[in-house]
């Protein structure tokens, strides 16, 4: 009994992992359409997400939980609406952050930070993971993993690209900076919106 639910739960994860890898690939289909038509992404900037604080603390601890971190996780975050969906926003703080606790040790520290100007968001995820060097930086896009020989990783590397494309579709900016053996440091600028 004992191994058969070792390998029911092996199963249950691989299945999970694929659900994912195919929600990414729709996803990041979705943005490629979305980024050639004018009207559509006019329509999308129109939405809001009045409470990013609260949506942004919600995901950051659901993912330190999911890799058994919660205690790596330091967040520190300023109200205000942005102009973007709560799904999207959503899945960009998904995405950045698994990449951060999966590339980085146990016992070092994720930090997520949101700060506000009057009219721009101002997100950052930093880690003390491997890091980047400015050529792979450079190169962040689909089907694009670094270091795959050196170390094991699942997915097709979609993760950096859908958080790029959507923060981008957004008429927001994306940066990564960041050195080999030193963490990368993630800032994803969008607009704010105006209080109703």
């Amino acid at each position: 009994p004992a191994e058969i639910a070792e390998m029911g739960q092996v199963i249950h994860e691989s299945g999970k992992r694929l659900e994912r890898l195919i929600e990414n690939f729709l996803i990041y289909t979705q943005i490629e359409l979305l980024a050639a038509d004018s009207q559509q992404a006019v329509a999308l900037r129109a939405k809001r997400t009045p409470q990013p604080d609260k949506l942004i603390q919600a995901r950051a601890r659901q993912q330190a939980q999911a890799a058994a971190r919660p205690g790596d996780l330091s967040v520190e975050l300023v109200g205000g609406s942005i102009a973007i969906s709560e799904e999207h926003l959503a899945k960009i703080i998904d995405e950045l952050l698994s990449n951060a606790f999966k590339f980085s040790k146990t016992g070092t520290p994720i930090r997520v930070t949101l700060s506000a100007s009057p009219k721009v968001a101002t997100l950052t995820i930093s880690d003390r993971g491997r890091g980047f060097s400015a050529e792979q930086t450079a190169k962040v896009g689909a089907y694009m993993q670094f270091g795959r020989k050196l170390h094991e990783q699942q997915g097709l590397g979609l993760g950096l690209v859908i958080a790029k494309g959507l923060t981008e579709l957004h008429a927001g900016e994306f940066a990564i900076q960041s050195a080999p053996g030193e963490g990368p440091t993630v800032t994803v600028k969008l607009p704010t919106a105006p209080e109703a």
